[in-house]
């Protein structure tokens, strides 16, 4: 992670500027705060990152669009010791340089929460965009031209998951997996937006063993994984968490705070017990994290929880099912063994070379394998999907490394969600999102294994043996969220 800092003085608003990004690259730089008035300012900013891509496929009869984005958001503060709050953006009146895309998301009227960046040209290869301007309509959030605040840009790498059908269930041996009723061995399609029904009439979704109550439906305000959405690039990251605790007043961030350093690889740490928290490896996922600390942290960024119908999707994509398969598409895999590199530098790199995921340790092992990795370490220049384990569309360690926290539609508590997004502020939980029960875990994780013997059973797409499992503090659980498109 790199860091830009400037202080100004304009028009007699004080600012200073800093940024926060992660993982493949990811760097906002050069930020200043121009042409304030009449109620707003323009924040401008370079951004660039590695491997970014653009393509385009036809499923089925219909063009797809499938790109990375980078997902902005801008905090403020009004003194050296308020509390961070998230900056409210105009309608209008950004600007994107030549190559760009800027997207702007609402929460709702003109409630604009935050920007996807992303390339408007079909291609690959590292992009850099000069000179953004997000317009901040500070008016909203009760600023005038004399207060003295204090701006953070934070900045997540996201995936464009398009519109389309998709397959629910490989037609594989999974435990608990969605199939068409009666056949176990039928995978289920889901062909719009609409509502779905569970049950025992032929034609409907339904799931082996305990994976739930077997009722339903799904109503139709679920995020069924069919419309579009764009989902987390990695897993939240150690570094992405440390940022987000020095954004919080000092209760919440004590709440917030794991404590764990030193355990299974997490690196988290209050310096010096003063509130100002740090993660020695950055790029690292982010381990124990509980339901709690997910969904505080997906409230603040202003994404949401994914549901596991998105999980299966950001997968599987469009394809057809291949039964028993993992994330990227078949039911090969090979774990990492240990690092090339300095672990925990951030450019430390898989051994063997061929490694495409990290599932299996020794209980003898030394550290370098009891705990998760660094996000992306699969993908190398020219890597395939296989190769680098990644979803269909690009999304990396969805089987593996640590558990995904997904809403599930296995109790009525989880099918209550209706997709709202995170507003930036933790004073309330959003509506409908799941406190105690309606969670489970997809994708397993590092610790895949049993009496030394390997099994990659539960990074499995359709295994659903943990769907209605609440996450609380643990070694091997974290997260990452979404976003509907717009």
């Amino acid at each position: 992670m790199k860091l830009s800092k400037s202080l100004l003085m304009c028009c007699l608003f004080l600012f200073v500027l800093s940024f926060f990004a992660n993982a493949n690259s990811l760097n906002v730089t050069n930020v200043s705060i121009i042409n304030v008035s009449g109620g707003t300012a323009d924040v401008q900013f370079d951004i660039s990152w590695s491997n970014s891509y653009r393509w385009m496929e036809n499923v089925a009869g219909k063009s797809l669009t499938n790109y990375d984005a980078a997902w902005v958001f801008v905090k403020f503060r009004n003194s050296s010791m308020g509390n961070w709050e998230h900056a409210l953006l105009s309608a209008t009146g950004h600007s994107a340089p030549a190559g760009s895309v800027i997207e702007i998301h609402s929460n709702g009227g003109e409630t604009n929460v935050g920007a996807m960046v992303y390339r408007s040209d079909v291609g690959n290869g590292d992009v850099s965009f000069a000179n953004i301007i997000l317009k901040w309509d500070m008016s909203k959030n009760g600023l005038t031209k004399t207060n003295f605040v204090d701006v953070r840009i934070h900045a997540i790498e996201m995936v464009n998951i398009p519109e389309c059908r998709f397959a629910l269930g490989s037609g594989g041996s999974e435990y608990y997996h969605f199939y068409e009723y009666p056949d176990t061995l039928q995978s289920y399609y889901v062909t719009n937006a609409g509502a779905i029904n569970i049950s025992t009439n032929a034609g409907d979704l339904h799931y082996t063993g305990g994976g739930g109550d077997s009722t339903g439906p799904i109503p139709a305000v679920f995020p069924n994984g069919f419309s579009g959405f764009y989902c987390m690039k990695y897993e939240i990251t150690q570094g992405q968490y440390a940022d987000f605790l020095n954004s919080l007043s000092p209760g919440y961030a004590l709440a917030r705070f794991p404590n764990a350093y030193g355990n299974w690889r997490h690196t988290v740490r209050d310096i010096d017990l003063n509130g100002i928290y740090s993660a020695d490896t950055k790029d690292r996922a982010c381990n124990y994290l509980g339901w709690a600390d997910v969904s505080a942290y997906l409230d603040w960024a202003a994404l949401r929880p994914m549901t596991e119908l998105e999980y299966e999707k950001t997968c599987r994509g469009p394809s057809v099912p291949v039964p028993n398969e993992l994330p990227w598409g078949t039911t090969w895999a090979r774990h990492i063994d240990y690092y090339d590199g300095i672990d925990g530098s951030g450019t430390e790199t898989a051994f063997p070379t061929n490694a495409n995921c990290h599932y299996y340790y020794f209980y003898h092992d030394d550290s370098t394998r009891m705990g998760p990795t660094r996000v992306g370490i699969f993908a190398r220049f020219a890597t395939t999907r296989i190769q680098s384990g990644a979803g269909y569309y690009g999304v990396m360690e969805l089987g593996g490394n640590v558990y995904e926290q997904a809403i599930t539609i296995g109790n009525n508590e989880g099918r209550a969600f209706v997709g709202n997004h995170g507003d930036g502020y933790l004073q309330t939980a959003p509506p409908t999102w799941p406190v105690s029960t309606g969670i489970g875990d997809r994708g397993g994780t590092y610790t895949d294994h049993y009496n030394n013997r390997q099994r990659d059973w539960e990074l499995r797409t359709s295994d659903r043996h943990r769907a209605i499992v609440v996450g609380g503090r643990a070694h091997d659980r974290g997260g990452r969220g979404v976003r509907s498109a717009e």
